[in-house]
């Protein structure tokens, strides 16, 4: 894993009520970094890879604190400098039947204000050979989504392996489009994705019917955007705020996987746990090429990991998630 592996996002400040209180009333908060394509970016420096983040901050302490976060998990931020302000956002903490809640306030950020132009991709993809973004940076600004399109552009022309996750979320696109009107001309550059049924439509502008399988949805995918080789899955039931029952599924070239399921009983925080599933899977597909099985257990039991941990991160190495993965769970104490 000597290769680069390049994220591209927006880094945000995240603030939430202590003990699952609620926003209203609450006078003080706890302060994590995260961000989609962060937490991923960090995730996979943890586990060993090399990893730059390509993102914007303000010129100011709290860009320069936000970076100096991304340092120490190992990740080399490329950071263009501009603006006033990092983006935010506030997370409650749902507990048992009441649903957790998140509230952006990113209009206006650094990122927010990138254009075509800005960066200089063929520099930052010299000795990279994978890259990583996701729905949510295209959803912000058209800028951005023009933007996503050259990094994408500049990726396939150099034959990196690109990777996204649809990260649908609806609240964001506010500009005018539709994710269907946006999405499908990204997702073409794409030989990795990590999304579902429900983002057929809503993302992809594939209709399928509710009797569909997955495998049916994913062929459709397959069809659409031929040069997809992965597409990938993860699943809830069971759900509330306060436990889950977990799985995934991977598709590879016409063949559908099955993960095994854990049953989550005490969620500490589950913001980031897709992003652990996507680290994991980019570091299996790096380190186990041909063994899809082996890559999608291990990407699970990543996810699962970081329904533990407080904040964005998921903060298990590669020996917490392996050791989960062949059977070490029950939360015994180690000694």
């Amino acid at each position: 894993m000597s290769k680069t592996i390049i994220t591209f996002g927006e880094i945000l400040l995240r603030l939430s009520p202590a003990n699952h209180s609620k926003i209203y009333k609450s006078r003080t908060f706890e302060a994590h970094y995260g961000g989609a394509e962060a937490n991923v970016g960090a995730s996979l420096a943890l586990f060993g890879c090399d990893v730059k983040f390509v993102t914007s901050v303000p010129d100011n302490e709290l860009g320069d604190s936000a970076l100096s976060e991304l340092r120490s998990y190992g990740v080399e931020p490329i950071a263009v400098k501009q603006g006033k302000r990092l983006g935010v956002y506030y997370f409650e903490q749902g507990a048992s039947e009441r649903p957790g809640k998140v509230l952006y306030d990113r209009d206006a950020s650094s990122f927010a204000d990138l254009k075509k132009g800005m960066i200089n991709w063929e520099v930052i993809f010299k000795d990279a050979h994978w890259f990583h973004w996701s729905g949510i940076t295209a959803s912000l600004t058209e800028d951005l989504a023009i933007l996503s399109k050259e990094a994408l552009e500049a990726a396939s022309k150099l034959g990196l392996t690109i990777s996204a996750d649809l990260n649908y979320r609806p609240t964001l696109w506010n500009y005018g489009k539709k994710a269907s009107e946006i999405m499908p001309d990204l997702v073409q550059y794409c030989d990795v994705l990590l999304g579902g049924s429900d983002d057929s439509e809503k993302c992809l502008n594939i209709k399928i019917e509710a009797s569909e399988s997955i495998d049916a949805v994913f062929n459709k995918w397959k069809r659409q955007f031929p040069k997809l080789k992965t597409i990938v899955s993860t699943m809830r039931y069971d759900a509330n705020a306060s436990s889950n029952t977990i799985g995934a599924v991977l598709w590879n070239d016409g063949k559908l996987l099955k993960s095994k399921e854990y049953k989550i009983s005490h969620i500490i925080d589950r913001i980031g746990a897709g992003d652990a599933f996507m680290a994991g899977l980019i570091y299996g597909l790096v380190t186990w090429p041909e063994s899809y099985q082996e890559t999608l257990e291990y990407a699970l039991a990543a996810s699962c990991l970081k329904h533990s941990i407080p904040g964005d991160i998921n903060l298990s190495s590669v020996n917490d998630v392996t050791a989960l993965m062949n059977g070490a769970g029950g939360g015994r104490v180690i000694r």
